[in-house]
């Protein structure tokens, strides 16, 4: 049963209700393909990674309606490398709706105020323009989520997240005060209402019970420019180094492991990487990953 046409039959019971987790099955530890495509264009190395996973058409089907979520979190241009590139956003759009989507939205719980956010990141315009629709979070589409995690229970999720048929997860790869980094994983604060503070407190569990209650069909990590510290807001042009790399799979796990360390860090550092491998979510050495570089 889609995601969507679940939600239609069990939204008459409660606003509240907790929906059962869409656990992250697709990818799995060892069957995955990680694909790394360097180059000059954000939109074209996107475009390239997804072709080189087998098309988008191996992720959407027609009629989908889809999510695509970015990170958009904050007031910041492109250059201050705080959000996702949106030239990444603007090529998986069209992407997915080459693929056959029905719709495709394009979306986050923003920390700073959602409009300045969407607009000076670039994010909003360069989605409309490729067809999407833009939304930003609105709390009262906040419903129970059940993610059954070890350490993450009930949350409160944005019902627009639930009311998809495929979810693909653009994050941007950059420094975190808190979390060591963030990438795919902790981008899903952004489905998320409450007090999202409180999952500081054992946050890498937190963010593994995040990504593993939550299906996540495509990750595309957005590592074009990497703020390498004082993330993750950021602001300043000396903590951004231009790597001009996106990381693409379906594993959503594989994908922060492979970023990590286009980053420069190991795995085990990552308190988030190592509960997700505690959760038999993927592998964390390289080399038990499959992983194919491009250069465009």
């Amino acid at each position: 049963m889609k995601r969507r046409d679940f939600l239609k039959k069990t939204a008459a019971v409660s606003t509240a209700l907790s929906f059962p987790a869409f656990f992250n099955l697709e990818g799995a530890a060892g069957d995955s393909l990680v694909v790394k495509v360097s180059g000059e264009s954000p939109y074209e190395i996107t475009k390239r990674a997804v072709k080189e996973l087998g098309g988008m058409g191996k992720f959407i089907s027609k009629q989908d309606v889809v999510m695509v979520k970015p990170n958009i979190a904050w007031n910041r241009s492109v250059e201050q490398a705080g959000n996702t590139n949106p030239e990444v956003v603007g090529a998986v759009v069209e992407m997915v709706l080459e693929a056959g989507a029905k719709k495709v939205i394009v979306m986050d719980h923003t920390t700073h105020k959602a409009p300045s956010s969407y607009k000076r990141s670039g994010i909003e315009a360069a989605a409309k323009k490729a067809g999407a629709e833009v939304r930003h979070a609105d709390e009262n589409r906040l419903i129970v989520h059940d993610f059954k995690g070890r350490v993450l229970k009930r949350w409160p999720v944005f019902k627009d997240h639930l009311e998809v048929d495929k979810f693909i997860n653009l994050p941007i790869l950059k420094h975190h005060g808190s979390s060591v980094l963030t990438i795919a994983m902790k981008n899903l604060y952004g489905i998320i209402g409450g007090n999202r503070g409180k999952l500081h407190r054992k946050m890498g569990d937190n963010i593994a019970d995040l990504a593993n209650g939550f299906k996540t069909h495509l990750t595309i990590v957005d590592a074009y420019r990497v703020l390498l510290r004082n993330g993750p807001t950021g602001g300043r042009l000396s903590d951004v180094e231009l790597k001009k790399t996106v990381i693409a799979c379906a594993n959503i796990m594989e994908a922060d492991v492979v970023a990590a360390d286009l980053f420069g860090k190991s795995p085990q550092e990552v308190p988030f990487i190592q509960a997700a491998f505690e959760r038999k979510m993927g592998n964390m050495e390289l080399d038990k990953i499959n992983i194919k570089s491009f250069k465009v």
